[in-house]
């Protein structure tokens, strides 16, 4: 019995809606879709280093019943532990460190970094406005080259579902949203649209008529995994190597990203343009 390829949709579909449910659960709950950082939601973060290791549950123990909702993340490096405490902006950061200290909570150092409501604000409608640009531009291009309604569509849905798969498994992995992930998420938005591009360009464009479709795709699929695994690479040595936080950030959600891309790619987007060519007798 012959294998139906279009059946390859139904993983990244699958995918693409849990992801979605995901965000849309988030947002019933919470009233936000996704963690966003303090330069997107305003508020003050604590950075604390402490003489001993302590978990996250301990200093939430702490805090919690003084100060109502915080975030705490643990901070990890050489020769140093400590932690990341977000609190709301109108908390004093002195009671916090008082606090701890209450508890036996012994900080040898710590660092402040304060945003306001407003500040935010224009950060998170900038961040906004700027993947909607990305979005609009990437379309208009994709219109531009290809002429075509379906394949150009289908290189804006798999980038759609880059992102909307990729937001969710940061909530996932605990990964916020700032403006550090913005930039890498318009990185992926780029990684998307070259890979779709070429795959795209490999099936509509190249005219040798002794090549069949499957093999155009194999060729594609070659070239595209080929980037995809290269920039992977890239991505794991920079959260090998000891690095700021920002960087190991973004190298995070890249890392997401490409992953994610391969997948939409290989078993959405090359199925969708296979079937419009096989429809339209393009070989």
């Amino acid at each position: 019995m012959k294998f139906d390829y279009r059946l390859l949709m139904v993983f990244p579909l699958i995918l693409l809606l849990a992801s979605a449910g995901l965000l849309i659960s988030k947002y019933s709950a919470t009233g936000e879709w996704f963690e966003r950082s303090i330069e997107l939601r305003g508020g003050t973060l604590l950075n604390i280093k402490t003489a001993d290791r302590i978990s996250v549950s301990a200093i939430e123990e702490a805090l919690s019943d003084d100060f109502g909702s915080i975030s705490v993340r643990t901070l990890r490096g050489f020769g140093t532990q400590g932690a990341s405490i977000q609190v709301g902006a109108e908390i004093d950061y002195t009671s916090v460190l008082d606090r701890l200290e209450e508890r036996g909570i012994e900080v040898v150092d710590f660092s402040i970094e304060n945003v306001g409501s407003s500040l935010s604000s224009v950060f998170w409608s900038q961040a906004q406005t700027g993947i909607i640009i990305a979005f609009i531009m990437m379309g208009l291009i994709a219109f531009a080259v290809f002429r075509t309604f379906v394949p150009s569509i289908a290189i804006i849905m798999a980038a759609a579902s880059d992102i909307i798969i990729t937001l969710s498994l940061m909530q996932v992995f605990g990964i916020e949203f700032s403006l550090a992930s913005l930039g890498a998420l318009l990185m992926l938005i780029g990684y998307s649209v070259d890979t779709d591009i070429m795959l795209t360009s490999r099936l509509l464009r190249e005219t040798e008529h002794d090549m069949s479709m499957s093999e155009k795709i194999n060729r594609a699929l070659k070239t595209g995994l080929t980037m995809s695994l290269t920039s992977i690479g890239a991505m794991i040595a920079i959260l090998v190597i000891p690095l700021p936080p920002v960087l190991v950030q973004i190298a995070s959600v890249i890392l997401i990203g490409l992953s994610v891309d391969i997948v939409v790619t290989w078993f959405f987007n090359s199925v969708i343009l296979r079937w419009y060519c096989e429809s339209r007798g393009v070989f």
